[in-house]
């Protein structure tokens, strides 16, 4: 599975960095929103094997929350560290940084503070989608991108770590769900893809309701451990050439996204190529998992696309101005996520294997299983 999610996280940069020019428009393979929600897919998948298997018992669930923390926190506080000194040091040099709505922004020092502890705790960034500027003062709203220039989430260091404060958001619930009957976990599923709906008609359907709102997404959290679910029941059907196949068709719906969904927008939750892309993802995780389970080069792989979700904003402001990629999207594209990929590959080596050696030692210790 670690190369569809390194394949993810290409999708997000290349939206970022503005995709490769192609006939069919720009190449951002599926783009950053739906890429997101295939994430969440994983995720669900994920946690619905960890906690069926390894912390497979409420007296594990400490564990496990020790456990996810160190895996967010670890690579997240290092990035974060590595984004505010060349913040810092490009404010000092020419006083233009991401740091100046601290410094410019019409808020109180209480409230300047509580959205700065926000960059550290990573939970409670998506709340920022929901506030707006109002005097001198933060006030909720439903239409955050349309502040005129005083977005609130303009006061993340790191933009796209909204998205894993709905990855903890799902954690902490998580083992309250991921261990119960079939039923019930398809029954919340369908409540959180009603609430979707009935929200929709109500014209709650735009962004950041289309893949950013929590009880929306966790349908999606929700899908992919009910695939993990369909897994465990019959590990052996998905070994053999029909799955292997089905895996296959996963990664390749991916990379010829634009041609076979015929250019239909896919901003919108329920539109068709989107839908189908997603029960492609939640239905393939099964056998894809049944497949690269034993693979270390695609766990390797793997290893790489949290790194490159984190790093590759940074990477993009550092090296867009560059003369010679100026007016080439695609060599500036490719050239962020080949810098994006080079710096993941550091911050694996030198920090990530730590702390999963780190996360092995503590799960072990508290008497976790290994995962099959």
């Amino acid at each position: 599975m670690g190369l569809l999610r390194l394949l993810l996280a290409l999708s997000v940069l290349f939206e970022h960095a503005g995709g490769v020019p192609t006939r069919w428009g720009a190449y951002t393979i599926i783009g950053g929103p739906l890429a997101v929600e295939c994430f969440f897919i994983i995720s669900g998948f994920y946690m619905g094997l960890v906690l069926n298997e390894r912390y497979d018992r409420p007296a594990l669930t400490r564990a496990f929350y020790t456990n996810r923390a160190i895996r967010i926190y670890g690579l997240y506080w290092a990035f974060l560290a590595l984004y505010l000194a060349i913040f810092a040091a490009a404010q000092l040099a020419d006083g233009a940084s991401p740091l100046l709505p601290y410094a410019q922004a019409p808020l109180g020092c209480a409230e300047k503070a509580g959205l700065a502890l926000l960059n550290l705790t990573v939970i409670g960034q998506d709340l920022t989608l929901w506030l707006r500027i109002d005097g001198h003062h933060l006030a909720w709203t439903t239409h955050a991108f349309h502040s005129g220039g005083l977005e609130v989430f303009h006061f993340m260091l790191i933009p796209m770590a909204w998205s894993l404060s709905l990855e903890l958001e799902f954690y902490l619930i998580a083992p309250f769900v991921a261990r119960r009957p079939v039923w019930q976990i398809a029954a919340m599923m369908a409540a959180s893809l009603a609430a979707r709906v009935i929200a929709a008609g109500a014209g709650y359907s735009a962004d950041p309701f289309s893949y950013r709102f929590f009880p929306f997404e966790l349908a999606l959290f929700l899908a992919g451990v009910l695939a993990y679910r369909a897994f465990a029941a019959k590990r052996a059907a998905w070994d053999g050439p029909p799955a292997k196949a089905l895996a296959l068709c996963v990664p390749l719906a991916i990379l010829a996204y634009p041609i076979w969904a015929g250019g239909e927008p896919a901003n919108g939750f329920f539109a068709a190529p989107r839908l189908a892309l997603l029960v492609l993802v939640a239905a393939g995780l099964p056998a894809i998992h049944g497949w690269s389970r034993h693979l270390t080069w695609d766990r390797a792989i793997g290893e790489l696309s949290f790194p490159v979700y984190l790093d590759q904003l940074l990477v993009l402001g550092m090296i867009s101005t560059l003369p010679l990629l100026a007016g080439h999207p695609a060599a500036l594209t490719l050239a962020v996520a080949a810098v994006s990929i080079a710096l993941a590959c550091v911050a694996v080596r030198m920090l990530d294997r730590r702390i999963e050696a780190l996360r092995r030692g503590l799960a072990t210790r508290a008497g976790s299983r290994t995962v099959r």
